[in-house]
Formats: structure tokens, C-alpha cells, sequence
């Protein structure tokens, strides 16, 4: 596959995605497609259950049957709800499409429900409602208008009063079955790009900060939206100029690219971070404090060479002391880099490799500034430099857990 399909596919993917739907055909606002019943048990003798006689009514609409677990499974908390509410403007009518109405007529002798008990004459109103699974509930205002498709274990009594009173009912879009890609047994993706709320480690099993990079997938949890830029467009958080809740709020991310073709992780990235937060930004160079991590003049450097040539290098904090082992002058600017909170160029223009031990206050950020000096001979000295920065012009807040 060449580089150019693969941005055609990602495309294709990114454009289709979202617009996954609920298994219902119903949309939430449209008014509710018509209703085509025969046989309504536990009704009066004239109803037909058609949207006409119910006008003036609010509707829980419960698509069952009595071979589906869940759907008997929740007969008890719909039956508490129209108990609940028998003497209010709603009616509840559970539909099935079974064909053996004696069948179900012995059921409900064992498992009553309160309400209508309708037959779909020849699956008319299934496929108009293209109903795909159940337990499946449509909640329909007093003027036939659809306000919710959910599962009935999310109907409460709270969400059936504002049902009454035309209160926006906010449920998050409902999905029937497993997710694509989240199937028992299911191939792994070949490209892939996941941004989500960042979930706690109850769900996600593992602590913000974490980053695992194997095999062509990078996985990040709770990262920032302002670390992500930072990331995704390599400049440092420092030089993002967003919006506060861009530092606060955090989000998972995952980036799946076919073998051998890393490089096309952080393009991707860019374009599903730029669609999911209808991010608008633009680069300009500004002038930024940042720190210069100098040898002092007149003093030769308080360092030692490392004594383990050749073996890994490793830092060690013990309390507030911080132990190098075979180390770069590199490694301290950016370990000075962490703990300011700003930029560190390094100019010392050394080369080699060092130990050192460096100890400050931890509580006390800027102390790292008088602790280089005094204990390895260097400075930080403040500077305004102009560097690029990225400026973000609109970004939307999304929802998190």
C-alpha cells in the first residue's frame, strides 16, 4: 500500500467513523415513524396504538421478546416505573415480534407487565424502526417526537419527569453488540486512531502518564490535551498557547499504523485531533523566557567523568538527592527542564559523559538554580529568546468521565 492510500484510507476511516448510529432507525428530535400493531393486549378494546390516539401522551416504547434474558431480566424495574406512574399522561407499550401470540400470552401468565402488550404485524414496525437488537427503549414525548433511544435500565424515575415536562433528555448515543475492533476474538486493527475521556484505572488498568510504544501502536494514558500538542506537533508544552482546561483535562490516546510505516503516526494524529476538537491554530514566533544552562566564567565545572564507560546510564532520586550515573550534559538540562517547568538550552559545550550527585529542594523548583551552581560548577542564567510557538485560535471542550 502506497503512502498516498494509506492517507485515502485514514481518511475514509476518520470521515465514517463518527457517524456510527444506534441499531434504531429512529432519530432523536425527528418525530417517532409510525406504528404498525395488531392484537394489543391489556389495552382498551378500541385501541390500536397508533400515534394519533396517543398524542397528548408520552410513550416508553420497550422492544422484547420473551426468548431475550435481558428484556425478561428487566420486566421488574419497567414494571416499578409504570406502577410508578399509572396516574400520568405516559404510556408504556412493549412490542414483540413474535408470531405465536398463545406463547406469549402463557409467558406474561408467569412474568406479567404492566402496559400494552403489542404484536408487530408482520415485523412491519421492527424494520421501520430497524431494530437490530434487544432490550431496545425509545422515549417519545406528548407531541410523538422521539427524545431518547436507550436501554431501559437507564429509564429512571427523574428521566420519565422530564420526559412529562419536555426536559432534554442527554443520553449518550446507544450501540448494540460489541464495538468494531472490540469483538471477542477480533483481528487487530491495521490503522487506527482512538481518543477518548481519560478513564480511571478501575477501567483503564493502568496510571496516568504511562506510554507504551511496541510494534507499530502507541498507547498514552492520561495524557493532557496540551501535552498531546505537544507531542503530536513537537513543540514543547511551554510554547503552546491554549486555553487553562487544556492543562487540566485529560484524555487516553492510541495511534495504530501498519508495520514499518511509524512515520505516518503523527500526521494521523494531527488530523483526529484537529476533527475531534475542531481545533484552529496557527505558528508564530514570540519572545519566551527561557532558561541557558552555562559553564560559570572563571571556573572549571564540578563534574566527573563517568567510571562505568559503556553501560547503560541511570538516575537515581534518593529522598532529594539525585544520583547520575553516565550521563549527559543533555540529560541534566532536561532533567533541569522538568523540574522548572521551562525550556533549558544547553550551551555548556560539553561533550562527555558524567557522574554527579545533585541535590535540591523539591518543594522549592527554582532551588535546582542555585544547586547546579554550587554543587556542579554550572549556571542557569534567564534569557528571552523569540521561538516558535503554536497559538490555538478555537478548540472545543469535550465531555469526560
Amino acid at each position: 500500500m502506497t503512502r498516498k492510500s494509506l492517507f485515502a484510507f485514514f481518511f475514509a476511516f476518520l470521515w465514517f467513523s463518527p457517524t456510527v448510529q444506534a441499531d434504531s432507525g429512529v432519530k432523536v428530535g425527528s418525530p417517532a415513524p409510525p406504528l404498525t400493531l395488531k392484537n394489543v393486549l391489556q389495552a382498551p378494546e378500541e385501541a390500536h396504538a397508533t400515534w394519533e390516539e396517543l398524542r397528548g401522551k408520552a410513550v416508553v416504547i420497550e422492544f422484547w421478546a420473551t426468548w431475550c434474558g435481558p428484556c425478561v431480566d428487566n420486566i421488574p424495574h419497567l414494571n416499578e416505573l409504570a406502577e410508578k406512574f399509572a396516574s400520568r399522561p405516559l404510556q408504556f407499550i412493549s412490542i414483540t415480534d413474535e408470531m405465536d401470540a398463545e406463547l406469549v400470552k402463557r409467558f406474561l401468565a408467569d412474568h406479567p407487565i404492566r402496559g400494552w402488550v403489542a404484536f408487530d404485524a408482520e415485523e412491519s414496525t421492527f424494520k421501520r424502526y430497524d431494530i437490530g437488537g434487544r432490550p431496545l427503549t425509545l422515549l417519545v414525548d406528548a407531541t410523538g417526537i422521539v427524545r431518547a433511544v436507550t436501554n431501559p435500565i437507564s429509564v429512571t424515575p427523574q428521566v420519565l419527569e422530564d420526559l412529562l415536562v419536555a426536559k432534554p433528555l442527554n443520553f449518550p448515543e446507544l450501540r448494540m453488540g460489541p464495538l468494531l475492533g472490540l469483538e471477542p476474538g477480533a483481528p487487530p486493527p491495521l490503522m487506527q486512531v482512538l481518543i477518548r475521556p481519560a478513564a480511571p484505572v478501575s477501567v483503564s488498568g493502568t496510571s496516568p502518564g504511562r506510554v507504551i510504544d511496541k510494534n507499530g501502536r502507541y498507547d498514552a494514558y492520561g495524557a493532557t490535551l496540551r501535552s498531546i500538542l505537544s507531542k503530536a506537533y513537537q513543540i514543547p508544552e511551554n510554547r503552546i498557547d491554549a486555553p487553562e482546561w487544556c492543562s487540566k483535562s485529560r484524555f487516553d490516546y492510541s495511534v495504530v499504523t501498519p508495520q514499518h510505516e511509524e512515520a505516518l503516526r503523527w500526521p494521523l494524529a494531527k488530523q483526529a485531533i484537529e476533527a475531534t476538537f475542531r481545533l484552529k491554530f496557527h505558528q508564530e514566533m514570540k519572545e519566551t523566557r527561557v532558561y541557558i544552562l552555562k559553564k560559570v566564567v572563571g571556573q572549571e565545572p564540578k563534574l566527573r567523568l563517568a567510571t562505568t564507560e559503556g553501560e547503560s546510564s541511570q538516575e537515581t532520586r534518593k529522598g532529594e538527592l539525585l544520583e547520575a550515573v553516565d550521563v549527559s550534559i543533555g540529560r541534566l538540562a532536561r532533567i533541569a527542564h522538568v523540574v522548572l517547568d521551562g525550556e533549558v538550552f544547553d550551551e555548556t559545550g560539553l561533550t562527555g559523559r558524567y557522574d554527579f550527585d545533585l541535590k535540591w529542594d523539591s518543594n522549592e523548583p527554582t532551588s535546582i538554580v542555585a544547586a547546579i551552581r554550587e554543587q556542579l560548577g554550572l549556571e542557569l542564567v534567564v534569557q528571552q529568546r523569540k521561538l516558535d510557538h503554536l497559538v490555538v485560535d478555537s478548540i472545543a471542550e469535550t465531555k469526560t468521565w
